[in-house]
């Protein structure tokens, strides 16, 4: 068995001071301990509108897109091309208003893992820490 130059190097750390190697703990690789495609989580967060929106969502309240523009300091056609995505990700929820059932309000998907911060909510993803 031809060892790796990481397991090499690794193995040197664990010299004694005979220099022999002491046990090397076996190379176990880390489980992926977030339920979130990384990769579309990156793509969505990489569009500065689309994280006003997703930090004006983690405020508690359902807003509509309208409500949504002025975040994402967008026209409202452009808004709602941004919720789209998010909602395909997997991070919001849409669902019709209680107040107007012509509107529709959106909300975080109770997926989405709130936590408390110093400076306000945030959102973390495991891998990423969206906070205000």
């Amino acid at each position: 068995m031809i060892a790796s130059e990481w397991e090499l190097a690794h193995a040197r750390i664990f010299l004694n001071d005979s220099g022999m190697p002491d046990a090397v703990p076996p190379l176990v690789p880390v489980p992926n301990v977030s339920p979130w495609d990384a990769d579309a989580i990156f793509q969505i967060l990489a569009e500065p509108p689309r994280r006003r929106m997703l930090l004006a969502l983690a405020a508690g309240a359902a807003l509509s897109a309208t409500a949504l523009k002025a975040n994402a300091r967008l026209r409202l056609d452009a808004t709602l091309k941004h919720l789209t995505a998010m909602r395909a990700a997997g991070l919001l929820v849409m669902k019709p208003d209680p107040t107007d059932g012509r509107r529709q309000v959106y909300s975080l998907a109770a997926s989405v893992p709130l936590v408390t911060l110093p400076t306000g909510r945030g959102i973390d993803f495991g891998f990423c820490l969206l906070r205000c």
